[in-house]
């Protein structure tokens, strides 16, 4: 009866084989001389560089200057506490919260290379927030500088950029109040505003170099200004309630090709993010008595809004057919009006779209009398009518199309709600 036991013990308290041990220990001597040759492959420390020997960069700027790139860097002052614009840090409140660095090279890379002839640090660009364009820049020419941020390995695409009127520089000495990273605060800047006003569309590096190489070969840039005389570049001059010079957003930089050619002004601005389909969320004043005058006395917020456009050849030329819907809320009224009757209503949404027809017209205008496809036009004729399209670019007459393009907007507005009162405080007032 033992016996029989021994015959069935499980199988892995056998003893190994010789030749079972063999295999096994050459798969270990395999492995063992593997792993130093993939230790070389994982290692991740190659280009390692200490956080306390970089400049890190939150905004660039570049002008053209004297046949010379002109370059300034804004580079974050790991020394600065900087309590009294907002945030908290352990060093000196009187040290502004970064430091620029002005230089001049033939080349960007050049000029770039000459701040390690003035500072203790490399410059880092990885965490950079915007890049300003000077005017003088912008109308000699961007394709250097796209080319530059797609190339360098530390640079980033998704920086948001500007167009300065004047020195591009000067923009990033200015001081801003509740944040110490002025990069940054531009960036919210522009981010908000496209949320919340929807003037001007924020640009990221990337999107610009899309639109410029695109069937339309153009773009567009906000601008960025001081909206006073003197640069704020010391701590101790931000510390009043309201600064006589601040950051803005001014008007919308027009470029063909890699050059400006024009600027549009704030409503143009606006009429062109209508026909583009970049109007997030937009307050639109307006008269609500058209018969009684053209004075704005209501607001409307516009919640929803969408655009299409719909590219048709007649005869000998193209019509672009656009259609604009959107809805929103009423949020003020300064006339005696009853807002329970159905016919209020449909005059003041009426008004509204009269409103957004003009801006789109008068944008339209300008656009058309600069001969800067800034519209997508000729991508969407591209895409619907392909053979006219191949047409166009062999004979490279797509600037003369463009120039014979008429345009038939449709605009369709809602009032959804009219807030807590049925009728407006004025006309309660003279029961």
């Amino acid at each position: 009866m033992k016996q029989r036991k021994q015959a069935i013990q499980p199988e892995s308290s056998l003893p190994l084989s010789s030749g079972l041990r063999s295999l096994a220990g050459k798969r270990t001597s395999c492995l063992l001389l593997c792993l130093p040759l993939l230790s070389t492959l994982i290692t991740g420390c190659w280009d390692n560089r200490e956080l306390n020997e970089l400049g890190i960069a939150s905004g660039s700027a570049y002008d053209w200057e004297d046949n010379q790139w002109k370059a300034t860097y804004q580079v974050i002052n790991p020394s600065s506490g900087a309590s009294g614009m907002g945030g908290s840090g352990g060093g000196s409140t009187t040290s502004p919260p970064f430091i620029t660095f002005t230089v001049k090279g033939k080349t960007i890379m050049e000029a770039i290379d000459k701040t390690n002839l003035t500072s203790t640090r490399e410059m880092f660009f990885s965490h950079s927030r915007i890049t300003v364009l000077g005017e003088s820049m912008a109308r000699h020419g961007i394709n250097q500088i796209i080319d530059m941020f797609l190339r360098k390995q530390d640079a980033r695409e998704t920086v948001f950029v500007f167009l300065a009127k004047g020195e591009a520089g000067d923009i990033l000495d200015q001081l801003m109040q509740m944040t110490k990273n002025q990069g940054a605060g531009i960036q919210l800047m522009i981010e908000q505003e496209s949320r919340l006003v929807s003037y001007y569309p924020g640009v990221r590096l990337y999107e610009l170099a899309m639109a410029l190489s695109s069937e339309s070969g153009s773009a567009v840039l906000p601008e960025i200004l001081l909206t006073g005389h003197k640069i704020m570049d010391e701590t101790t001059e931000t510390a009043v309630t309201d600064l006589p010079s601040r950051l803005a957003l001014g008007k919308l930089g027009v470029l063909k090709g890699e050059k400006l050619i024009g600027w549009l002004t704030q409503k143009q601005a606006f009429g062109l993010s209508f026909m583009t389909d970049k109007v997030n969320k937009a307050t639109i004043a307006f008269p609500s008595h058209p018969e009684a005058g053209d004075t704005p006395d209501a607001s409307f917020i516009l919640q929803k809004s969408s655009t299409t456009v719909r590219p048709v050849w007649e005869k000998d030329h193209y019509v672009m057919d656009i259609h604009i819907k959107g809805s929103g809320i009423l949020t003020e009224l300064g006339s005696i009006a009853d807002l329970n009757e159905r016919a209020t209503i449909a005059e003041m949404e009426e008004s509204i779209e009269q409103h957004v027809l003009e801006l789109v017209n008068n944008s339209w205008t300008e656009v058309r009398k600069l001969g800067a496809d800034v519209t997508g036009f000729a991508v969407r004729i591209h895409r619907s009518d392909r053979k006219r399209w191949k047409q166009i670019e062999q004979d490279k007459s797509w600037d003369s199309v463009f120039r014979d393009i008429e345009i038939r907007p449709h605009v369709s507005m809602k009032i959804e709600r009219t807030g807590l009162s049925n009728k407006s405080f004025k006309s309660v007032q003279q029961k």
